[in-house]
């Protein structure tokens, strides 16, 4: 029988105007426009392993990572500044 990937968010943050909000998870990261409500962008397990917490800068690029959860690629005491592809968080970010 095959473990199923946990899938716990671990932090939902909104940024600074409340258009979009992304997810930390177990299995990554997920992008969110509020209105309409859907899904912008992700990074996966494979590129960033799960996240304990994840912000946007306004409606950028730029990302802030924090490792946590499960199997973190990135320490829990450093924070990561990420400029993502435009494509990833673009169409009207």
């Amino acid at each position: 029988m095959t473990q199923q990937p946990l899938r716990g968010v671990t932090s939902l943050r909104f940024n600074q105007d409340q258009s979009c909000f992304c997810c930390a998870m177990e299995t990554g990261v997920r992008i969110y426009n509020v209105e309409p409500l859907m899904e912008k962008g992700h990074l996966d397990h494979e590129q960033v392993g799960s996240m304990g917490l994840v912000e946007m800068l306004h409606r950028s690029n730029l990302l802030a990572l924090v490792g946590g959860g499960s199997s973190p690629k990135f320490s829990e005491i450093s924070v990561i500044g990420l400029s993502v592809s435009p494509c990833l968080v673009a169409d009207g970010l």
